[in-house]
């Protein structure tokens, strides 16, 4: 029994063992769905286990898988920004040594909210009886979880909020009346999710009055919109924008971005996140707002871009020291470590896969809006999206690795097997999205299956790993 104590708080207790359970808690889920898709479900293990696949209630199911998936997500950078960030009494234990009384207060429901969001999520969506009825309790544990996760989110905010008490490294940090703009960036991040977060929640608690589920994708032709339909519309595309743009502050923060890129890339993010944020709310009353949102993206791309190149710089640095040093150094020096190059990486790698190519059917909107180019537009739709959500679950994951002090071989297969695989399934399902109407491109699907199931297998590599150190680690 003080054997077991002594696991679960190593896991529970402190932010690193969370963050290695929302990483495992959302690499089972992924695993559980394995052997219902691709060239597995002719297993049959679906009709043996009475789950529900059938089309009749995809949308539905479709959606509360996003949801049991995303908010573990969520749970693990709000442990990284606890991590990092200083909040609570200034004599309180600093970020990384422990959980003090106010990052404890935030830890608990939003464990507790993940947890019960995905075990209720996944039961009601996939679990049916042999009647095809649902148990509508997991329905009411689901929201539960939900309704936890909101309020951790809530006292997040607070925790944050930005004040002169936190004015450190005045050299390193751009300030704004003696207020860390950092801090400014964090608090607005924070405030603006729970918001969007809220205007989701208000159009799902209409459904069966007014408000019936849809995927985005099924409804981009349809005019006019409802307006739970813009307000959906609203939800789903700016939380992603939202989690990114909290990726790229924990980053800075993190590698401890200074100098000019520092004083650059924290304005352009505050100013594009309050454009593109306050636009996309708008487009539930404005049809005009999507022009706005492109203004916004304006200012956040530059900024991730800085902080790239000064993730770059600081690792030749860190590589072969100050002064000159031959090309063939600076490389070794810039790929020896392949977690935290493919971070930075990564921050570039998604304006090709994911902002040129969204560039580039915005200016083609005519034609991908005729008949014959519907079914490839909804591809597109669907693929891009994916493909952002999946390069942000990967740059997050390198920073846990990171965090958790991957070392050695491990580091390597995991950080090479992931980036390899992540670009190889990006790169090909972005060909395969761009094809003519009738066209064929299947040649694609092995090569971008193959990155993927490389993604997992280091994926499994890094949960396995670290849990195994975990539960085999000698007691104090």
């Amino acid at each position: 029994m003080h054997r077991l104590r002594i696991i679960v708080n190593r896991l529970f207790g402190t932010l690193p063992g969370l963050m290695l359970v929302a990483v495992a808690w959302d690499a089972l889920l992924v695993a559980s769905l394995a052997p219902f898709s691709g060239p597995l479900q002719s297993l049959g293990l679906a009709e043996l286990l009475h789950l529900d696949f059938s089309d009749a209630h995809r949308v539905g199911r479709l959606i509360m898988l996003y949801h049991s998936l995303a908010i573990p997500f969520v749970a693990a950078l709000v442990y990284l920004v606890l991590d990092r960030v200083p909040i609570g009494s200034p004599g309180e234990k600093e970020p990384g040594q422990g959980l003090s009384k106010a990052v404890r207060s935030i830890v608990t429901p939003v464990t507790v909210g993940y947890m019960l969001t995905s075990i209720g999520g996944m039961t009601f969506a996939y679990a049916a009886s042999a009647s095809g009825g649902r148990n509508w309790i997991f329905h009411g544990i689901y929201l539960v979880g939900l309704s936890l996760v909101f309020y951790a989110g809530v006292l997040l905010a607070i925790a944050l909020w930005p004040s002169r008490r936190w004015a450190q490294d005045p050299d390193r940090f751009s300030h704004l009346a003696g207020i860390p703009l950092e801090r400014v960036a964090f608090f607005l991040v924070a405030l603006f999710t729970l918001v969007s977060a809220a205007i989701g929640g208000a159009a799902g608690a209409f459904f069966g009055n007014g408000m019936t589920a849809f995927l985005a994708e099924d409804i981009v032709r349809v005019d006019p919109h409802t307006i739970f339909e813009l307000m959906i519309i609203a939800h789903l595309h700016i939380m992603l924008t939202l989690i990114d743009v909290m990726i790229l502050l924990i980053v800075i923060r993190t590698f401890r971005v200074e100098g000019r890129a520092h004083k650059l890339a924290v304005p352009l993010t505050i100013a594009g996140t309050c454009i593109v944020t306050f636009a996309t709310w708008s487009v539930i009353g404005w049809e005009g707002a999507h022009k706005v949102i492109n203004i916004g993206s304006a200012f956040l791309l530059p900024g991730a871009i800085v902080v790239a190149i000064w993730g770059f710089a600081r690792l030749i640095r860190e590589g072969v020291g100050e002064g000159s040093a031959r090309p063939g150094a600076r490389l070794r020096a810039l790929l020896c470590d392949p977690v935290r190059f493919g971070i930075f990486f990564e921050l570039i790698f998604a304006n090709v896969v994911v902002t040129v190519p969204g560039v580039y059917v915005a200016f083609q909107l005519d034609t991908y809006r005729t008949a014959a180019y519907m079914a490839v537009e909804r591809t597109i739709l669907v693929g891009h999206w994916h493909v952002l959500a999946t390069l942000s679950a990967v740059i997050v994951l390198f920073l846990i690795a990171d965090r958790l002090g991957t070392k050695g071989w491990v580091r390597q297969a995991v950080g090479w097997g992931l980036l390899a695989g992540s670009s190889l399934s990006f790169l090909f399902v972005n060909v395969y999205m761009f094809r003519q109407p009738g066209q064929e491109k299947a040649w694609t699907v092995p090569f971008f299956e193959t990155g993927i199931a490389l993604s997992l297998l280091a994926l499994a590599l890094f949960v396995a790993v670290h849990l195994v150190g975990r539960f085999h680690q000698p007691a104090p």
